[in-house]
């Protein structure tokens, strides 16, 4: 029987849901701004005949930033596609520690990828190189491809450490019965 949450882990549930919540609204708001902005194009295209050069830059540095915040969000709640074969195969006893070796599998490889894709932010700045239709620095919108895998570690392996009635947020285990 697991313990009762402390205060330290209702605090990191909390933090943990907070985060979640702010990245789907994020995400949220990424994703309207991208409709309003295609709308807006559409309209300017077709009746005046003049539309906006750097629309499609623009949705895509949009979509970039909404679909990594939004996988934030998804890694906090579990709601990731993931193999869980071996999950739903094992014995009960063994569930939670394949969860946490599949867990620390995840974090082992997106960590060379974060600090990868790091490099890449930073020679995009140390170069100072601009998007061509914005005039945009590139690796602002970049930034949050780093920003956000390290978030999807630091949080999945969070989740890991706390238990499942630390957050309000968390998914019903599907592995509790059985």
């Amino acid at each position: 029987m697991p313990s009762p949450p402390t205060s330290l882990t209702r605090a990191l549930g909390w933090l943990g849901d907070r985060t979640a919540h702010i990245g789907l609204w994020l995400a949220a708001a990424a994703l309207l701004a991208i409709v309003a902005l295609n709308g807006v194009n559409i309209v300017l295209r077709y009746f005046f005949a003049a539309a906006f050069s750097w629309a499609e830059e623009a949705m895509l540095f949009l979509m970039i930033f909404g679909v990594y915040c939004g996988a934030v969000a998804v890694a906090w709640q579990q709601a990731h596609i993931r193999i869980d074969a071996f999950l739903n195969l094992a014995p009960h006893r063994y569930r939670r520690a394949l969860d946490i070796v599949s867990t620390l599998i995840l974090a082992a490889v997106l960590l060379p990828v974060t600090w990868a894709s790091y490099r890449v932010t930073r020679t995009l700045f140390e170069f100072d190189q601009r998007s061509d239709a914005l005039d945009f620095p590139v690796w602002v919108p970049q930034s949050v491809v780093p920003a956000a895998m390290l978030l999807i570690v630091v949080m999945s392996l969070l989740r890991i450490l706390l238990p499942r009635s630390a957050s309000h947020g968390a998914p019903p285990d599907p592995h509790a019965a059985g």
